[in-house]
C-alpha cells in the first residue's frame, strides 16, 4: 500500500507548524477529558484538582500504549487510589468517566451511521449507546457483587455501596458530562481535520466527523497494542473513498498516533516512573529509621 518515494516526499513537505498546532489542540483535548473526570469525582465534595486529573488523565495514556482496547484508561484509577486513598470512588468515577465517552461516542457514531447509509454502523452504535446509557442511568442494576469475585483473584475486596457513589449523579449533571464529553469528540475531530492540513490532502471537517466515530470504535478492538495496523487500515480506507492515497493516509494516522499517545503517553510514564522512584525512596527512609 505504501509508495516509499511518495513518502519521503510527503515528509519533506509537512507544515511543522500546522502539526505544532495540532498537538497544542490535542493537550487542549486532554484538559476537556481531565474536567469531566474532575467533574464527576467533585459531584458532593472537592476531592480532586483539574491539575491532579490532568496527571492521572495522562497516566491513563501512558498505560494506553501498552494496554489494548484502551483499557489503560482504568489503570489510572489505582494511580488516584494510591495519592488519595479513595479506592471504590477512584475506581468508579473512572469507569463513569469511561461510559460518558463511550456512550457519547456511540450517539455519535448513530447520527453518523444514519448520514452515510451504513446502517449496521447505525444499529451496532444506537445498541451500544443504550447499553452504555443504562448503568448510567439506573446504577443499581448493574451486579456491583460480581466485582468482588474478580478482584478475589488479586486478594483484594471492594464495597459494592462504596462503587456506586460515583454512579449517583443528578440528572442534570448527567445530561452535563454527556454534552461535555459530546463536546470532546467534536474537538477531537476538528482536531484531526488541523493535522491533516499539514498534509498535502483535501478534506473537509464534516467528513471526519463523519468517519471519527468509526475510527475511535476501531481502536478499541484489541486487535494490537495500542490500535497499530487497523487503525491505519481504516483511515486508509475511509480517506481512500474521497480520492486520498493510502501512503498519505497511513503517515496522517501514525502522526496522529504520535500525537494522541507517544507524546502525551510519555510524560505519563514520567509521572509514574518519579512516584515510584518517590515511593521507593520514602520505603528506604523508613527502612534506614
Amino acid at each position: 500500500m505504501i509508495d516509499v518515494s511518495l513518502l519521503k516526499e510527503t515528509i519533506h513537505s509537512v507544515r511543522l507548524e500546522i502539526v505544532l498546532l495540532a498537538i497544542f489542540l490535542y493537550f487542549g483535548n486532554i484538559a476537556i477529558r481531565a474536567y469531566r473526570l474532575q467533574q464527576i469525582l467533585n459531584k458532593d465534595q472537592t476531592l480532586l484538582g483539574f491539575k491532579d486529573a490532568y496527571i492521572m488523565t495522562l497516566v491513563g495514556i501512558a498505560l494506553n500504549i501498552f494496554v489494548p482496547a484502551t483499557l489503560g484508561d482504568l489503570g489510572r484509577s489505582y494511580y488516584g487510589y494510591k495519592i488519595y486513598g479513595l479506592k471504590e470512588e477512584m475506581l468508579s468515577t473512572v469507569i463513569v468517566d469511561k461510559m460518558f465517552a463511550l456512550c457519547s461516542l456511540f450517539l455519535i457514531g448513530s447520527v453518523s451511521g444514519y448520514i452515510m447509509g451504513h446502517y449496521v454502523l447505525l444499529l451496532v452504535s444506537f445498541v451500544s449507546a443504550v447499553l452504555t446509557f443504562i448503568p448510567l442511568a439506573f446504577p443499581r442494576l448493574v451486579p456491583w457483587n460480581m466485582a468482588n469475585s474478580v478482584f478475589g483473584l488479586f486478594k483484594k475486596s471492594l464495597e459494592p455501596e462504596k462503587l456506586l457513589t460515583a454512579f449517583m449523579l443528578s440528572g442534570k449533571l448527567k445530561f452535563y458530562m454527556l454534552g461535555i464529553s459530546i463536546g470532546g469528540w467534536l474537538f477531537t475531530c476538528f482536531y484531526f481535520y488541523v493535522l491533516c492540513l499539514a498534509f498535502p490532502v483535501t478534506v473537509n471537517l464534516g467528513y471526519i466527523i463523519l468517519i471519527m466515530p468509526i475510527l475511535t470504535i476501531v481502536r478499541l478492538f484489541p486487535f494490537t497494542v495500542n490500535a497499530l495496523g487497523p487503525m491505519e487500515v481504516a483511515v486508509a480506507y475511509f480517506f481512500g473513498l474521497i480520492g486520498i492515497k493510502p501512503t498519505l493516509a497511513v503517515l496522517i494516522s501514525l502522526s496522529s498516533n504520535l500525537i494522541v499517545s507517544i507524546l502525551p503517553g510519555s510524560i505519563g510514564l514520567l509521572i509514574i516512573c518519579n512516584y515510584s522512584n518517590h515511593k521507593t525512596h520514602e520505603i528506604h527512609e523508613i527502612k534506614r529509621k
